[in-house]
């Protein structure tokens, strides 16, 4: 087994970053460390044989912990920033000792059977925890459930938790597979005896697994009818209030989302045009890591995430047609491992771009996507602002480029009324799966028209047909759509009255649909 990297050159902004980061790691970190010799001499045992071992995550220092110890477990199931993932393995009771070190700087956690390794570990910062007790056993290498070491050197640099464990064998290959993930497989540390298993209730994802389109509407891993709720960000380059709108990317805000509202997925709105957008002067870059930052939080919630090339200024979506290639195909190759993750390619097509031209670039564009996820669900956006959906249930995708695929269509309450709603219902009994992935609560300027009870006629059409919904918009913006008020600058945890009349609304709706009321 290769040895931990233990140093690093870094760059002294890296290193004060490192310092602020090694800091908040060190008082997480002496959490653990307290609980860990409060509890050392006490395990749950589910045999004679075998000892399940917990791992629980960090949103916080992203840091996946491993204990035995029920008494720790639930000491840290306590504090706001742990959560209780499940058991990640069963280990046995006698074999090789493991034992878990914190690096007394940083704040991280390491797992070791090897003597020298230990060693070197504990004459570079390192310190035993459990009283220097093994925290479990491991199995000879003849068993079939091995734990893997991972590790990122990018992570490391910064001060941040840069070694993973694992017994999941498809999280292993999601992550040293994937060479934009900065992980690096690097050998099995120890063998367990046991397979893991969920312990909390099911996530989204857990519950219903990767979607497919099949019969004209949308079903989960078990063929069942399964239908997407939740909010769309407004634009991730926007700043309004003081609050850049980037914000609301994040753990503590969709796990509000999924936990408070009942929402089982997020949009990631990501303006191609105009305030800064990725084909307009913004920085694709950072616009790409919020991407990420979105997908990887849902992730770890077990939410779905839609990823949306939200054309609007532009129009026609071919005159980004080269940006918006190069983008699906670094996205879907850095998430093709994830089944949660759903691409929106071109969200309100207008200024008399017809249905021809929109197909045309759907039909170069997915194949883009699914050169890396070949199973993967594409949104596609329809004439006049995603309004006309009979043009595409008249001349639907075909082939390989017509599988998997749900057609847009956007309503707001106040402007778009049963006539549309006449053209939903005809395009639905014609086969075509339909996805509303936006919709207000007003009329369509998005501020002004507040109309609750033909948003209610809406959503419970959608619900009688299951056709998916997503709100606009998740943020605190001065108009009507927006869900919070814009004195609130909190990014999670509101109460209702800090929530608009529509942001009330919709999550009431949600929760129904949930059945949290």
């Amino acid at each position: 087994m290769t040895s931990p990297h233990a140093s690093r050159s870094v760059t002294r902004a890296a290193l004060f970053t490192a310092f602020l980061m090694g800091l908040l790691s060190c008082l997480l970190g002496a959490i653990v460390g307290t609980t860990s010799a409060a509890y050392a001499d006490e395990s749950t045992t589910a045999d004679d044989q075998s000892v399940p071992v917990y791992r629980l995550y960090n949103h916080v220092s992203s840091e996946h912990l491993f204990t035995v110890s029920e008494g720790e477990k639930q000491t840290l199931e306590a504090h706001p920033d742990w959560r209780l993932e499940g058991v990640a393995f069963m280990a046995p009771t006698s074999g090789d000792p493991v034992m878990r070190l914190r690096n007394i700087y940083t704040g991280e956690h390491f797992y070791s059977k090897s003597t020298a390794e230990i060693n070197n570990l504990k004459n570079n910062h390192w310190m035993v925890e459990n009283n220097g007790d093994p925290l479990f056993y491991s199995a000879a290498s003849a068993t079939t459930y091995p734990v893997w070491r991972l590790y990122n050197a990018g992570l490391g640099a910064l001060g941040r938790c840069s070694h993973h464990f694992t017994a999941d064998s498809n999280e292993y290959s999601t992550l040293a597979g994937n060479p934009h993930s900065g992980w690096t497989g690097e050998d099995v540390a120890f063998y367990g005896v046991g397979a893991g298993y969920s312990v909390s209730p099911a996530t989204p994802y857990e519950a219903h697994g990767a979607l497919a389109v099949a019969n004209g509407t949308l079903v989960d891993q078990n063929d069942q009818p399964f239908q997407l709720r939740g909010m769309s960000t407004h634009g991730l380059s926007f700043n309004e209030e003081g609050v850049p709108f980037k914000d609301y990317v994040s753990y503590e805000t969709f796990r509000t989302l999924r936990d408070d509202w009942g929402a089982n997925c997020v949009r990631l709105a990501m303006y191609t045009e105009n305030y800064m957008g990725y084909c307009s002067g913004g920085n694709q870059e950072e616009l790409k890591n919020i991407i990420r930052r979105g997908v990887q939080a849902a992730s770890d919630l077990g939410m779905y995430v839609i990823v949306d090339w939200h054309i609007l200024e532009n129009g026609n979506p071919t005159a980004v047609e080269w940006q918006a290639s190069d983008f699906f195909s670094q996205m879907s190759n850095e998430f093709r491992n994830r089944d949660n993750v759903l691409y929106e390619i071109c969200n309100e097509p207008n200024a008399g771009t017809d249905w021809w031209t929109i197909k045309g670039y759907a039909e170069r564009i997915i194949p883009v996507i699914r050169a890396n996820d070949p199973n993967a669900i594409v949104i596609v956006g329809t004439p006049t602002w995603s309004q006309d959906i009979d043009q595409a249930a008249a001349n639907p995708l075909q082939g390989s480029s017509g599988q998997n695929i749900l057609y847009a269509l956007h309503f707001y309450a106040d402007t778009h009324k049963q006539w549309l709603r006449d053209r939903l219902n005809t395009v639905l009994d014609a086969g075509l799966p339909v996805f509303i992935s936006e919709f207000g609560t007003c009329d369509s300027s998005g501020n002004g028209g507040y109309n609750p009870w033909e948003a209610q006629q809406w959503i419970d059409l959608a619900n009688r047909r299951n056709v998916s919904w997503m709100n606009w918009s998740l943020c605190l913006k001065n108009e009507t759509a927006s869900a919070i008020q814009p004195w609130c600058k909190k990014l999670s945890d509101w109460e209702t009255w800090e929530l608009t009349e529509s942001g009330n609304w919709v999550r009431n709706q949600m929760r129904a649909a949930a059945g949290l009321d």
